[in-house]
């Protein structure tokens, strides 16, 4: 029974960081780029990067993060050239996407065991279907605690996104690894609204995940809240 409350609790935690990690994955790709880039309403770069270098840049920055086939090897941005043929980043560029890089190759793989974990959780909750009440439980209380942090998230963004901003990466990063010039080529490809838009859509992206798994679980919670037991049945037909 205590081993069974552990699993679940462990459930319930893990929850908001898997949801949050998926919508990221979704949504960190070079077609979000594209479509941020076309924006009417995104700035344009005022030191001269066009659309379409935008765009060819991106992507190759993007991959770099996400993408670890053998193209994308650690050097892969600091060998990267401009069409004039110098490079797209300086050191410090370089050195602060390789970490970025480390950081989400370790989150995607701590999102793949937690969600080996909860698979594992589910294969033991249906051998035992006396188990599924329980297991239900902690998926409302990790989807409810996911949309808890959501709206923190999103109050965070509306109220003084610099600040929130700040804050994730002093989280992640050490000092100011991750403090640019406004002519380096990592702010002229991914200015502040790609982040805004970003932030919100996975946080929005979230809350959905968050949503349909509290809707469905409260759903099923209560078809079998409703349903008698076996010791109920016999119990009830003594009383007859």
């Amino acid at each position: 029974m205590k081993g069974r409350h552990i699993f679940f609790t462990i459930t319930a935690l893990c929850l908001p960081f898997v949801l949050l990690m998926n919508a990221i994955i979704l949504i960190f790709t070079p077609a979000y780029l594209v479509h941020e880039y076309k924006r009417p309403d995104f700035p344009p770069d005022p030191y001269g990067f066009t659309l379409e270098e935008r765009i060819e840049y991106g992507t190759e920055s993007v991959n770099y993060i996400t993408d670890f086939s053998q193209k994308y090897h650690d050097n892969y941005l600091a060998e990267l050239k401009m069409k004039d043929g110098s490079p797209l980043y300086n050191e410090r560029e370089t050195s602060h996407m390789y970490d970025v890089r480390v950081v989400f190759r370790n989150a995607r793989g701590v999102m793949s065991i937690l969600i080996v974990f909860i698979i594992v959780t589910i294969l033991l909750v249906s051998r035992k279907p006396e188990t599924l009440p329980g297991f239900l439980k902690s998926l409302i209380c990790g989807a409810s605690l996911t949309l808890a942090l959501i709206v923190m998230v999103g109050i965070g963004i509306l109220t003084g996104f610099d600040a929130f901003f700040d804050a994730f990466h002093h989280l992640f990063f050490t000092g100011d690894s991750w403090l640019f010039w406004e002519t380096d080529s990592l702010i002229r490809l991914f200015p502040e609204p790609l982040w805004v838009h970003g932030f919100t859509l996975a946080a929005v992206l979230t809350a959905i995940f968050a949503t349909g798994i509290l809707l469905i679980s409260i759903i099923f919670s209560g078809k079998i809240s409703r349903k008698k037991t076996p010791s109920e049945i016999r119990k009830n037909a003594g009383k007859r």
